[in-house]
């Protein structure tokens, strides 16, 4: 479940964003296409605190690595995790949004019958680039402020420039690095 307060600052308010992005995947015809995305199970509005709720994962990329003697996962496990969370990217840009925040928290393993689908997570700053429902790319804005996380973010991202499908493939370089 994820919350946000009702009052506040509008354009800090990513649950609409995260609930477009998460009804759009779960929409789209090919399962497979929707595979590396969580279910959108309910949302809502109570007087001071909007909401949602998603399927349930388990722990994160993160915090998986987190747990491991070496901090680094076996090769094999962690090409798997490269190849899932680059297939989650690509589903996600051909939707026509960007999530401009590819780093290891934001993916998450299933559970169950799901513990080997990696989850993409967190779409409150994610981005149309996309004119309307055709593939045109949309004309990049002049300036941009930066968004993201600082040790993942792309050069673009460090440098005020609008970003691309290009930027989420380089911060998911960064991610992936295979030790």
């Amino acid at each position: 479940m994820k919350t946000e307060m009702c009052e506040g600052d509008k354009r800090m308010l990513r649950l609409k964003i995260e609930v477009r992005v998460l009804s759009l995947c779960s929409n789209v015809d090919n399962p497979k296409k929707r595979e590396h995305f969580l279910d959108l199970i309910d949302r809502g509005k109570t007087e001071k605190f909007k909401f949602l709720v998603m399927s349930l994962v388990g722990k994160s990329l993160d915090d998986l690595r987190k747990n491991i003697v070496g901090k680094n996962f076996s090769k094999s496990t962690g090409m798997q995790c490269a190849y899932q969370t680059l297939v989650a990217i690509g589903d996600l840009h051909d939707i026509g949004y960007l999530h401009r925040d590819i780093k290891p928290a934001n993916f998450a393993v299933g559970l169950g019958e799901n513990e080997k689908t990696i989850y993409m997570l967190d779409f409150g700053i994610a981005r149309k680039f996309t004119v309307g429902n055709t593939k045109q790319v949309k004309v990049p804005r002049l300036q941009v402020k930066f968004l993201g996380t600082l040790r993942f973010a792309s050069r673009a991202c460090h440098n005020c420039i609008e970003q691309g499908r290009k930027d989420d493939l380089e911060t998911w370089i960064y991610m992936a690095r295979i030790e």
